[in-house]
């Protein structure tokens, strides 16, 4: 850019030195010359640098129009006079005129204008990359808007700062109370922003509840506070929806057994007295002679005859566990008036016949009851049905001896079995094949426990796992797995993941154990710690901090039976971990049961928002293998590649020789 400099002076005696040596000391300038008044006025507009000298009729004037225009004025002087004008934009050079001093001033504020002009374009593209950030963005003092982008002004229905700082008192009225969010209560919401990284709701121009994350950037001057906001209202709504799916049973639109465990857990102040498990006899035999809309059928018609019953009582819950069975909960200490509730419900749906096409179809339903202040309810109440079924009663209340002696020569029997097998050295692992849907190549496999009999029978955990946790042996049976495995795959190419609990993490000697191991083995970037996140958890500080710890020493994590119905997102969201694996009892029904099929691409939805791989459980044939990969589930594991093997040698997979 060419810049212009006027030199006005009635004295022309040094200008024609000037004009041979200004030619080589000043490059990108036009310069030109004037001697009055009116010279100078007619060429102002299109000057940088005005020379001025103070002889000529009316200067201040000059000056006065010239510092209006952002011209650089240097006066020419004599002597000292008093400035018309404090300005950074006025200087003086004193005569007799020195060359030199001449083109210094000049070159200094050529240079001047070339940072203000690289400032400016430099303020340009600032202002054009913060308008055009996708995000709300806007700069205040807390009180009111200094600043917005367009997508803040669109936000806010507003098309000036003055309109947004009229709408709102104070700019932190514009968070409003929404669960889980923020809101300006307390006037602090700078304060709080600085500490935390702050969730907000703001309506939008739509009438909208619109979610964000707030990011405060404080300016070093003039308590200057530049916000940045977020949107994270797709993420808010996607957990939603999600929620919805995992806590409502999809067919009767009822609160669902996930739900039940999550409100129990959520309100400790929550005491039931009674709980009662309904279920309709011989229901898979109505499924298989009349079909599957005629089962849906009964189960949506049963559920509104019972919801009647329930809703006339403050004190009853209604919900929908799954297949065929219901559950009612009463936080009312009235023993005779739950019973007569749940004698009237058994009585009315053995009355009623339900009509399917030119079908009449009756059903019976037997109930489990428990008052029991000793157990879990919900166990308890399964254990009473079981028993009405067993013995063909209506309804059974629980009493505490109705499963001692059963568990009771059950727990010896494995108890002395898995002595015998520790002391024989007959828990071995087995490994699954984990195989990656694009490739078909075993990236991996899953290590599983399994007792040896003494004639070589191989049990599953099915029978011993749980009998273990109460013996006090589960532990112990979690590191001889973790030191079998590592020892296996510390000269092998393949990840691998090993099962532990909540019990072996609360163990303070077991993390010890875990380093001790990868000191021991090359592994720790090959194994895979499945954590089981169920209602055993009483510390997610000690969860969470574990998984920390885990994966500082190079390991992985995975989240096992994800979706299975006690899965806690909000936790989830707070936990360093690098897998879902999807719940059995939700891949097996994806190819029969569109709910499954829904909650599948859900959670994996929500997994890939988390940049979180998925790992499909119960792959058991091609039809629920080509959904899996329909729906991008990373990996895939179950009997149509592999049951579990002894040795972890499978490579790779073939189309062709899974077809066969």
């Amino acid at each position: 850019m060419r810049f212009n400099v006027l030199i006005a002076d009635t004295n022309s005696t040094y200008l024609d030195d000037f004009k041979k040596i200004s030619n080589k000391k000043i490059e990108n300038t036009t310069i030109s010359y004037c001697s009055n008044f009116e010279e100078v006025i007619d060429k102002i507009k299109h000057l940088n640098i005005l020379f001025l000298n103070i002889e000529i009729n009316n200067y201040e004037e000059l000056i006065k129009k010239s510092i209006e225009n952002n011209i650089y004025v240097i006066l020419l002087i004599k002597n000292n006079i008093d400035l018309i004008k404090e300005s950074n934009h006025l200087d003086y050079l004193y005569a007799p005129i020195n060359i030199n001093n001449f083109i210094y001033k000049i070159n200094h504020y050529i240079s001047i204008l070339e940072q203000d002009l690289l400032l400016k374009r430099e303020q340009e593209i600032s202002s054009s990359i913060i308008h055009n950030i996708s995000n709300p963005i806007f700069s205040t003092n807390g009180k009111e808007v200094l600043f917005a982008n367009d997508y803040f002004y669109k936000l806010t229905s507003c098309n000036t700062l003055e309109n947004i700082n009229k709408k709102y008192n104070e700019i932190g009225d514009i968070f409003i109370k929404h669960e889980k969010c923020f809101s300006n209560v307390n006037n602090n919401w700078l304060e709080k922003s600085s500490k935390n990284n702050l969730k907000v709701c703001i309506v939008n121009e739509k009438e909208e509840d619109s979610f964000f994350r707030l990011q405060k950037i404080s300016l070093n001057h003039n308590d200057t506070n530049i916000i940045l906001l977020n949107d994270i209202t797709h993420e808010i709504n996607h957990k939603k929806k999600l929620f919805e799916v995992l806590y409502t049973d999809n067919l009767t639109n009822l609160p669902n057994r996930a739900k039940l465990i999550k409100e129990l857990q959520k309100d400790k102040s929550i005491k039931l007295s009674s709980i009662c498990i309904l279920d309709i006899n011989s229901f898979k035999e109505i499924n298989d002679f009349y079909g599957h809309k005629a089962g849906d059928l009964i189960l949506k018609e049963l559920s509104y005859l019972i919801k009647e019953e329930t809703d006339k009582f403050d004190n009853l819950e209604f919900y929908k566990f799954p297949s065929d069975i219901y559950c009612i909960t009463n936080v009312k200490n009235d023993k005779n008036e739950f019973l007569k509730v749940i004698k009237n419900i058994l009585e009315f749906s053995y009355k009623k016949v339900f009509n399917f096409n030119q079908y009449e179809i009756d059903i019976r339903l037997t109930a489990g009851i428990s008052f029991s202040n000793k157990n879990n309810k919900l166990i308890t109440a399964d254990i009473a049905l079981q028993t009405a079924k067993k013995d063909n009663k209506d309804y059974v209340v629980f009493y505490d001896e109705l499963d001692k002696f059963q568990e009771y020569e059950n727990n010896m029997l494995w108890t002395k079995k898995l002595k015998s097998a520790f002391l024989k050295n007959h828990i071995e692992v087995y490994f699954q094949a984990i195989v990656n849907n694009k490739t078909l190549k075993v990236d991996k496999y899953e290590c599983l426990v399994r007792l040896i009999e003494d004639d070589g029978k191989i049990i599953a955990p099915f029978f011993f796992l749980d009998i273990s946790k109460k013996s006090n042996q589960y532990t112990k049976l979690t590191k001889i797995v973790i030191e079998k495995s590592f020892k296996k795959f510390d000269n092998l190419p393949f990840e691998f993941s090993v099962n532990i609990s909540y019990e072996d993490i609360e163990d303070p000697d077991f993390l010890i154990f875990i380093k001790e191991m990868l000191l021991k083995y090359d592994v720790a970037k090959k194994v895979v710690f499945e954590i089981l996140e169920d209602e055993n958890v009483k510390n997610y500080n000690l969860l969470i901090s574990f998984i920390d710890e885990i994966k500082n020493l190079g390991c992985k994590v995975a989240i096992d039976d994800f979706g299975s119905g006690y899965s806690n997102f909000e936790h989830l969201l707070k936990m360093n971990v690098d897998y879902l694996k999807i719940d059995a009892s939700i891949i097996k029904n994806i190819a029969t049961d569109d709910n499954s099929y829904k909650i599948t691409k859900t959670i994996v939805e929500f997994a890939k928002s988390l940049k979180l791989l998925t790992i499909a459980e119960y792959v058991e044939n091609k039809e629920i293998f080509a959904l899996t990969k329909e729906l991008g589930v990373d990996y895939s594991q179950g009997y149509y590649f592999s049951a579990p093997i002894e040795n972890p040698s499978l490579i790779d997979f073939k189309e062709s020789d899974l077809d066969e």
